[in-house]
């Protein structure tokens, strides 16, 4: 590795910022990363993948930002941190620039990496808390459907049809049912209200998704350990669940509209 030389040290908006050049005459910048900033690396993982800083927007044409440098594997909460000697790297495109250039070029993406680490993660705001149903709920939407006929329900489930039409026309019984009929009413819920072949694609496609995920952090185990739960839940079809998941994802939906 070529030995660089301080060519510049200042602060811009409180970050330290320094300009380097090595023997061959290729210049480097070094700003700043402060622990409340639009971090330019994951938490979880440490790499550039499935972050809000934008690369692309913080380079110039005459400096390339490159890397991170200084973070830190925290060993008690297993998440990638930032330190006193955590900057972003960039690199002027041309070599054998003359100084004074190279500074006003080093200069310029300073800002822009800046602009980039200030910039707001902007997130989405919901219109209003979304509502995720109880179990009860689930198995009052299901009895209150007229499109329900409480003859065959009663056969699926083994739940009386007496029974059945006591909690269709009182709700509220619901809520001292036995567990065991819940939880059958709200199978029967699931397989209503959501397409299953709609499910399965949405399985497969996890499947792909996650699998990829699990090999790229295999050794990262405070990330592949909950998404190899979720890996396993997709592999033995745990249908019931990726319903439950997609429901979420509704109600969350929902909440932005």
């Amino acid at each position: 590795m070529q030995k660089q030389d301080m060519i510049y040290e200042d602060f811009m908006e409180d970050r330290t910022i320094k300009m380097l050049k090595d023997d061959e005459l290729n210049y480097s910048v070094y700003v700043q990363v402060f622990t409340t900033d639009n971090l330019p690396f994951s938490p979880i993982t440490g790499d550039k993948k499935h972050i809000f800083f934008d690369y692309d927007q913080a380079a110039t044409d005459g400096v390339a930002i490159s890397d991170v440098c200084g973070n830190k594997f925290n060993q008690v909460t297993q998440k990638y941190e930032v330190t006193d000697h955590t900057y972003v790297v960039g690199k002027v495109v041309k070599q054998s620039l003359p100084e004074d250039k190279a500074l006003l070029l080093m200069k310029k993406a300073a800002h822009n990496i800046i602009a980039e680490l200030n910039k707001p993660v902007l997130m989405s705001k919901m219109k209003h808390r979304p509502h995720i149903m109880n179990d009860v709920e689930r198995c009052t939407q299901l009895l209150t459907d007229e499109s329900v006929d409480l003859g065959t329900l009663s056969k699926e489930t083994g739940i009386a049809e007496d029974t059945l039409l006591s909690y269709r026309d009182q709700p509220d019984l619901l809520k001292n049912a036995y567990h065991i009929e819940l939880k059958k009413l709200v199978a029967k819920y699931f397989e209503v209200f959501f397409n299953r072949n709609e499910i399965e694609r949405f399985r497969f496609m996890l499947i792909d998704i996650v699998g990829a995920y699990l090999k790229e952090n295999k050794d990262n185990p405070a990330v592949y350990d909950p998404a190899y739960e979720l890996y396993m839940m997709c592999q033995v079809g745990d249908w019931h669940g990726l319903a439950k998941m997609e429901e979420t994802w509704r109600a969350m939906y929902a909440a932005h509209e």
